[in-house]
């Protein structure tokens, strides 16, 4: 009884898209005698979420070299390994040798000082942020957080999903039980939607989670899924990847990379950038569409330092 992807999977975009990079001859971004400004692009490779690295690597250096192609006066030009650690691309936000970043909600909080309050881009469907929903089946014995405690819990392996965990951290402790890897008896994350779903409805995993976009095209494709299982908690909404901007970087270049971004689907690398995502393409907002993600991801960071896990660790009671 399982069911299909409905779009081209990431691993399928992601080889084609390396095959185009192989065929095409992409001359080396920034051609400093012809444009007057750079954009040092660069991506944290926490939003990877198990894809491989260097099929991204290829697809990104396709795409930033047809947006750097776009622009009159500038030029995108991607670091030479393009997927960076998260501290090192902080790093080089932090000296200045970066100026356009996709990075997580998780690394946001760290370096919202010096992002551009004026320019952010995110996916279209991310605009208004998406829920990840905590699954159970409906037969179970689970009627709220507390009893799935010593259950399995499957995860979504997604790009999407970068928040999950520190949304059902947070939810744990609003209900005063402790940390996740304490409270669940295991936790698996699996790129398979099938993998992540069917256990709960046959009963042999205790819960799932997963966003709610991924569970809304799972009962589409198989109603009975919709009909057995049930959420038993919804995050907020939430905003997990965006591309951000230096603050203080030079204004022209900066607008005319945000225009260029925001009309990727006007090329051919651009398209495939979009069914990379599984996304219709890219829209700009303010850095304010990213508070109550912050807030969450702060509750979250407060619960992992040491002084709060100690505290937890002293007030927890056995049952």
């Amino acid at each position: 009884m399982g069911f299909a992807e409905r779009n081209i999977t990431r691993r399928q975009c992601l080889a084609m898209m390396a095959a185009t990079a192989g065929m095409q001859c992409v001359p080396t971004f920034g051609h400093a005698e012809e444009k007057q400004n750079t954009m040092h692009f660069a991506v944290s490779v926490e939003t990877l979420a198990g894809a491989n690295v260097n099929d991204a690597r290829a697809a990104y250096r396709v795409w930033v070299g047809e947006v750097s192609r776009q622009l009159p006066t500038t030029t995108a030009e991607v670091v030479p390994e393009i997927f960076l650690p998260s501290d090192v691309l902080i790093r080089g936000v932090r000296q200045g040798t970066i100026e356009v970043f996709g990075i997580t909600a998780l690394e946001f909080s760290k370096i919202a000082d010096l992002i551009d309050p004026s320019a952010l881009v995110v996916q279209d469907y991310l605009a208004d942020g998406l829920e990840y929903v905590l699954l159970v089946h409906s037969s179970s014995s689970f009627h709220k957080v507390a009893d799935l405690r010593g259950t399995q819990l499957l995860t979504h392996l997604h790009r999407d999903m970068v928040l999950a965990l520190p949304w059902l951290g947070t939810l744990l402790a609003a209900n005063n039980l402790g940390a996740a890897e304490h409270f669940f008896g295991g936790q698996s994350s699996l790129d398979s939607l099938n993998r992540v779903v069917l256990p709960v409805f046959f009963r042999s995993a205790g819960a799932a989670c997963l966003a709610r976009r991924s569970w809304d095209t799972v009962v589409e494709l198989n109603p009975q899924l919709g009909r057995d299982l049930r959420p038993l908690a919804i995050s907020p909404r939430l905003i997990p990847i965006v591309i951000c901007f230096r603050r203080n970087s030079n204004e022209a270049a900066r607008k005319a990379v945000v225009d260029s971004i925001l009309h990727v689907s006007s090329f051919a690398a651009g398209q495939q950038i979009i069914a990379l995502y599984q996304s219709h393409g890219f829209v700009a907002r303010p850095t304010s569409v990213m508070k109550g993600t912050l807030e969450m991801v702060r509750q979250y960071e407060e619960l992992a330092s040491p002084k709060a896990s100690s505290s937890r660790g002293n007030s927890l009671k056995p049952d």
